[in-house]
C-alpha cells in the first residue's frame, strides 16, 4: 500500500501477458505524444504550467456550441459520451486515494464524500448522472439515433485512460495528475451543458448533476492543487514527471475525444 512517491517500486499485479503487452504499448505511445521539454522541471514551475494547461483545456468553442447551438439530439449524444467516464467517477476517486497519506488523502476523501452525496443516497453523483443519462438515452431512441458514433478510438481512449491509471498502482501519480486537470477544467463545460439544456427546455431535475458540478469541480480543482499536488511535486523529479505526464496525457486524450464527438454531433440529422 505504498504511496505515490514509491510508484517505481510497486509490483505489477497483471499476470496476463497479452493485456500487459497492450497496456505497455499504449503507455509508450501516449508518452511519445508528450514533448518532455514542455513539462515542468521543478515544483515551483508546476503551478504556472498546470494552471496554463488547464486553462487551455476548457474547450471554449465547443462549450459555446453546447450552450448556444446544439440540438437536443446532439446534446444527448454528448451526454452518452460523457457517461463512459462520469458513470464510474466515484470508483476512480476511490482508486486514486489508495496509499496516499496526510493532507493528500484527506483532500481525496473530501472529494469522494462529495461524490457520495455527503451520505444522501439520492445525491450520490453517479446516481444523479444516471438520471440524466436515462432521459438523454430516451431522446436518442425517440429520434431513432443510435450510439454508434461513440464506438471510436477517441471515446474509448478517453474512457479507459483513467481506469488504467487507477487500476495499476504504479501509475497512481499519473492518475492524480489526470484527475486533477479534469477537476480543474470541467466547470465551463458543465456550465455550457446547463445553459444548453435550459435553452432546450430539458427538465431541471435532469441536469441537477451538471448544475452542481459547475461549482463543485471549481472547488475541487483548487483543493486538489493545494492538497494533492503541492505536497507531492517537490518529492522528487521522477514523481513530478509522472504527475505531469498524467496531466499532459489526459489533456491530449480529452482534446481528441471532444473533437471527435463534436464531429459526430454535427453529422446527426437536424
Amino acid at each position: 500500500m505504498a504511496g505515490p512517491a514509491d510508484f517505481a517500486r510497486i509490483p505489477r499485479l497483471n499476470t496476463d501477458p497479452a493485456i500487459t503487452a497492450i497496456e505497455e504499448a499504449w503507455l509508450a505511445w501516449e508518452d511519445s505524444q508528450v514533448d518532455p521539454l514542455q513539462l515542468p522541471s521543478s515544483g515551483a514551475e508546476f503551478r504556472t504550467w498546470f494552471l496554463d494547461v488547464a486553462d487551455r483545456h476548457t474547450q471554449p468553442e465547443f462549450c459555446d456550441y453546447l450552450a448556444s447551438e446544439a440540438t437536443l439530439e446532439q446534446m444527448a449524444l454528448f451526454f452518452m459520451g460523457e457517461e463512459l467516464v462520469d458513470s464510474k467517477f466515484d470508483d476512480l476517486m476511490a482508486m486514486v486515494q489508495i496509499g496516499t497519506q496526510g493532507h493528500t488523502k484527506l483532500t481525496i476523501a473530501e472529494n469522494y464524500w462529495d461524490e457520495m452525496g455527503e451520505g444522501d443516497i439520492d445525491q450520490v453523483h453517479t446516481r444523479m448522472f444516471e438520471h440524466s443519462a436515462v432521459y438523454m438515452r430516451a431522446r436518442l431512441a425517440d429520434a431513432g439515433i443510435g450510439q454508434e458514433a461513440l464506438f471510436c478510438p477517441e471515446a474509448f481512449e478517453n474512457a479507459c485512460l483513467l481506469l488504467m491509471y487507477g487500476i495499476h498502482r504504479h501509475l497512481n501519480p499519473r492518475a492524480l495528475g489526470a484527475m486533477g486537470v479534469l477537476e480543474q477544467s470541467a466547470s465551463p463545460r458543465f456550465q455550457a451543458m446547463v445553459d444548453g439544456c435550459n435553452r432546450l427546455d430539458v427538465p431541471a431535475d435532469v441536469i441537477d448533476y451538471q448544475r452542481i458540478h459547475v461549482h463543485v469541480d471549481a472547488d475541487h480543482g483548487a483543493e486538489w492543487f493545494e492538497g494533492v499536488f503541492v505536497p507531492l511535486v517537490d518529492e522528487s523529479p521522477e514523481l513530478l514527471r509522472e504527475i505531469s505526464l498524467g496531466v499532459a496525457t489526459r489533456v491530449r486524450v480529452a482534446n481528441a475525444y471532444y473533437r471527435r464527438i463534436w464531429e459526430a454531433m454535427l453529422r446527426l440529422p437536424h
